[in-house]
């Protein structure tokens, strides 16, 4: 079999991005200018960084701090698969800072079997890179991301306590995603004039109304579609009125949520609903 190296990068999404390796035996060896969780598959080796030699098992994953030199190898040639996330340090210092990092941002592990938590984290934002998810959900992973990192992996995170978030700001962003603004919202941004973390706003939100914010927004733009579709709108209307990027995008999620593409609920004609 041939090594197979998939690089996932996403415009809309600057400052992340996903290294897929499968079937490598090569030797690999950089610096590193980004923050990086690479995650073994079943990859075994030897790791040189910072002056150290470190053995590198399937299962665990290394922590690359910005701007470090690495070189390693696999065991006797074998190949094996693994991925990395690579964010850049102005990407992930501001999304640990939201979550209240106030010390430098080091990792305080070089290799370490990650926390199911940080995991979960990492898969999630493998996922919406993979899925080319929409701005919010992509921005909600990376917040995920930087709060399981600063309470698991960052030396001396010095993080200040989380405070309850008010229904307020929650409130106000429900209000956002129901408007014509919502697909444009940034939620760092938001997150930010509100004073609260972007985790904690997430957890809270989800709490009083279901879903996260993206998945919620997502929600609300499928039925203004449907309720459009109902008036006679053709699909592709339905999709730009409500900043799909184009219909099979509209169609995809409309399916997930209906069970069925918008064209056949337009259609009118008879179709069963998924079961609840």
């Amino acid at each position: 079999m041939r090594e197979v190296v998939n690089v996932v990068r996403r415009p809309g999404f600057p400052g992340v991005e996903l290294i897929q390796a499968s079937n490598s035996s090569r030797e690999w060896g950089h610096q590193c200018s980004t923050f990086a969780f690479g995650s073994m598959r079943d990859w075994n080796g030897s790791l040189e960084y910072r002056r150290r030699n470190l053995s590198l098992a399937s299962g665990e994953t290394f922590l690359f701090d910005a701007g470090e030199l690495f070189h390693a190898v696999p065991v006797d040639g074998r190949a094996g698969s693994f991925r990395v996330i690579e964010i850049t340090p102005e990407t992930f210092e501001a999304a640990c800072r939201a979550e209240g990092v106030s010390a430098p941002i080091h990792f305080a592990r070089i290799v370490t079997k990650v926390s199911p938590q940080l995991e979960r984290a990492l898969d999630a934002l493998q996922g919406a890179l993979l899925a080319d998810a929409e701005p919010l959900e992509q921005q909600s992973r990376l917040a995920q991301l930087a709060h399981a990192a600063a309470s698991t992996v960052l030396e001396q995170a010095a993080r200040a306590p989380s405070k309850p978030v008010p229904l307020g700001p929650c409130a106000r962003l429900r209000e956002i995603l129901h408007s014509a603004q919502g697909t444009r919202l940034n939620l760092s941004d938001f997150a930010r004039q509100a004073g609260v973390s972007q985790y904690q706003l997430l957890r809270t939100f989800k709490r009083h109304y279901g879903y996260p914010p993206h998945a919620y927004g997502l929600h609300v733009r499928v039925e203004r579609a449907r309720q459009m579709l109902r008036r006679g709108f053709s699909v592709a209307q339905a999709a730009a009125a409500n900043d799909f990027s184009d219909q099979s995008h509209l169609t995809r999620h409309f399916r997930r949520i209906w069970g069925v593409t918008p064209g056949v609920y337009a259609s009118g004609t008879s179709f069963t609903l998924p079961t609840l």
